[in-house]
C-alpha cells in the first residue's frame, strides 16, 4: 500500500488553518480581511466578520460567510470560519499546485496548533478535487505541532472516511 505524500498531510494545515496558521513565509505577511460588516466586542474579546468574508495572508486565501476571532489578553485563542462552504486555498512553498480545502466550519487553535475542518470536509491538491489526491470526511483534524492528521465520521453515521491517491501517471498528465 502506497502512503500519501507528507506534503498532502502538512498542507491540510495550510488549507484550513485560517489566517493565523499559514506557512512561515505567509505568516510574515500582513493579513487582510474584507467583509460586509465587522463588530469588535472588547469585553468578550471577540471580533465577528459577517458577509462575503475574504481573508488573505500571503498565498493563503480563506472565503467564508462568517469568521469569529476570539482573543484573551491580546492573544488569539481561537478562529472559527463558517460558510456554505468555507473555502481555503494556499500555494505551499516550493509546490507547483495550490492546496484546497472546503468544509462547513473550520476551527483553528493557535496555542495548540490544532486545526479542525467540520461537516463535509474535503482537502486536495491541484485544480480539480476529482482528479487529485484527496481526503474527505465529516471531521478532519490536523495537529500542526506533531504533524498528525486524523479524519473521521461521527459514530453510527453509516458513512466512512474517503482517501483517494491518484497514480503518478495521471498526476504527471495534468
Amino acid at each position: 500500500m502506497k502512503c500519501a505524500k507528507p506534503a498532502l498531510w502538512f498542507t491540510i494545515l495550510a488549507l484550513a488553518a485560517c489566517p493565523a496558521a499559514a506557512l512561515d513565509s505567509d505568516s510574515q505577511q500582513p493579513m487582510y480581511i474584507e467583509a460586509n460588516s465587522a463588530t469588535y466586542d472588547e469585553a468578550k474579546g471577540e471580533t465577528i466578520y459577517i458577509g462575503n468574508v475574504h481573508t488573505t495572508q500571503g498565498s493563503l486565501e480563506v472565503f467564508s460567510d462568517q469568521m469569529n476571532v476570539y482573543q484573551k489578553g491580546g492573544k488569539t485563542e481561537k478562529i472559527v470560519a463558517a460558510g456554505n462552504p468555507v473555502r481555503l486555498k494556499q500555494r505551499p512553498e516550493g509546490a507547483k499546485e495550490d492546496m484546497h480545502g472546503t468544509s462547513q466550519r473550520a476551527e483553528y487553535f493557535p496555542e495548540t496548533g490544532l486545526l479542525i475542518l467540520l461537516d463535509k470536509a474535503l482537502v486536495w491538491q491541484g485544480d480539480k478535487a476529482e482528479a487529485s489526491d484527496r481526503v474527505a470526511g465529516d471531521r478532519i483534524e490536523y495537529d500542526t505541532k506533531k504533524s498528525v492528521m486524523k479524519a473521521s465520521i461521527p459514530a453510527g453515521g453509516g458513512q466512512r472516511v474517503h482517501v483517494t491517491l491518484q497514480p503518478a501517471s495521471k498526476k504527471s498528465a495534468k
